[in-house]
């Protein structure tokens, strides 16, 4: 079984996001609908209590047995919303545990196929321990009669201004998050991508899914990496939400061919990723502290969501082959930029979804790999991986503080006499280091 990781992000403010619903319009019906008339639009697919999001059942037998009881004493229902779909259906968005309480009772089972009988009831005492069909002729027609209030959104209404309303009635014990609400709100053939995406086996194992994920986390990834790959950070403004409602509302536009590049894309960035950083991908690495902890580490599952962002979308737009011959290069390269660039460090862990910290991130690793792959031909600048891991292997002691390196990525090889002076990229001009202690070494050393 695969590990499980977090990740790693910082929440952004944001500033006037309200002026962007300025002239947007809301279209609704309100209509008070039976519990048996909303069985029966269930039962013939026109209303989604589970859309593709496949919530859970989470309420337990006594809650759901209390709201039995309020219907048979009369005790009104707040409203249930709902939000209609193409195709003329419509599907749950606050209400889906009440109404699949009243389902499950009538039925005589859970979703889970445990028998409903009643339990826990105060007033209606007599009543516990019986199901549906033992209740008289007039307490079930009473139940089947029990009108609920709803509000319907009609599909004509501004989907992203139907995003923030729903965003504010989701307040029911289980909530919808983003890309639940989204998957609601924006459908269309880019969602059956994300579906797709999220099930390649390179992405799963990069990710530590071993599972679809119910609450859709896996599709939200892969929108992000789809918003960043088909925008570009120059269209990139914050939150990082509303550009990747942006990208779920635009991408239901998208052609077959644009379909088919995104997926290309992604997936060879995967392959590239999984190839490159193995299961050091998206983590960040931490230098050493001091002169007296030099040896640095890698974070053991907390992923970075900047990371995910900038090697995923940079990989997607380069070739493999050229990013396969430099492999090694690339990995120093994103290691090198973590403990010894304060401003990249700053992007991928303050204020990450800001638009300073987005570009500049994105601008300082693109630009770090650009300079591999654009160098082939000119004499090498940096040592070989392959070097590196054979002096560690011969002899793991830093050359400069004399204390053991204790992983090979901790090990930072460098010019005996430095590159600027003229030192050439060679084995004999090379001496190995904590990396630590190589960036703190004086450029007239």
């Amino acid at each position: 079984m695969m590990e499980k990781y977090d990740f790693d992000e910082t929440p952004e403010l944001t500033d006037d996001e309200q002026t962007q619903f300025i002239g947007r319009k809301i279209f609704t019906d309100k209509i008070d609908s039976s519990i048996f008339e909303l069985a029966r639009q269930s039962s013939k697919g026109r209303l989604k209590l589970q859309p593709d999001f496949q919530r859970d059942y989470v309420w337990d037998v006594k809650k759901a047995s209390r709201l039995i009881e309020s219907a048979l004493l009369g005790v009104p229902l707040p409203i249930v919303y709902f939000a209609e779909e193409d195709n003329d259906t419509k599907c749950v968005i606050d209400g889906q545990q009440r109404l699949m309480s009243f389902f499950s009772f009538m039925s005589g089972v859970f979703p889970d196929k445990r028998e409903f009988k009643l339990t826990g009831l105060n007033v209606l005492a007599e009543l516990n321990g019986k199901t549906f069909k033992e209740l008289s002729a007039e307490q079930q027609e009473k139940i089947e009669n029990y009108t609920v209030p709803s509000v319907i959104f009609k599909k004509e209404s501004d989907s992203d201004l139907k995003f923030e309303i729903f965003e504010r009635l989701n307040t029911g014990s289980v909530q919808l998050n983003d890309q639940e609400l989204r998957n609601c709100i924006y459908r269309g053939e880019l969602n059956e991508l994300l579906k797709k995406l999220s099930q390649y086996k390179e992405f799963k194992e990069l990710m530590g899914f071993d599972e679809p994920r119910i609450r859709m986390e896996d599709c939200e990834w892969v929108l992000r990496f789809c918003a960043f790959y088909y925008f570009t950070t120059e269209k990139y403004k914050p939150s990082m939400k509303n550009f990747m409602n942006q990208m779920a509302r635009e991408g239901r536009n998208l052609s077959e061919n644009e379909l088919q590049e995104i997926e290309t894309a992604f997936k060879n960035a995967c392959q590239m990723a999984k190839s490159i950083f193995g299961d050091h991908a998206f983590k960040r690495y931490y230098a050493g502290e001091s002169q007296t902890q030099q040896n640095g580490r890698w974070e053991s599952k907390r992923f970075n969501a900047s990371l995910y962002d900038i090697v995923l979308n940079s990989f997607a737009r380069r070739k493999k082959n050229s990013l396969m011959r430099h492999a090694d290069a690339i990995r120093e390269a994103l290691i090198d930029l973590m403990v010894s660039d304060s401003e990249f460090n700053q992007a991928i862990t303050a204020s990450t979804s800001s638009e300073k910290h987005v570009k500049l991130r994105f601008r300082k690793w693109n630009d770090a790999l650009d300079a591999i792959l654009m160098n082939e031909t000119d004499e090498p600048r940096t040592f070989s991986f392959q070097l590196k891991k054979q002096m560690w292997d011969s002899n793991p002691t830093c050359s400069i503080c004399g204390n053991q390196i204790l992983s090979v990525d901790d090990a930072a090889l460098d010019h005996i006499e430095q590159y600027w002076r003229g030192g050439k990229t060679v084995p004999e001009n090379a001496r190995l280091a904590h990396r630590f202690c190589n960036n703190s070494r004086s450029r007239k050393d």
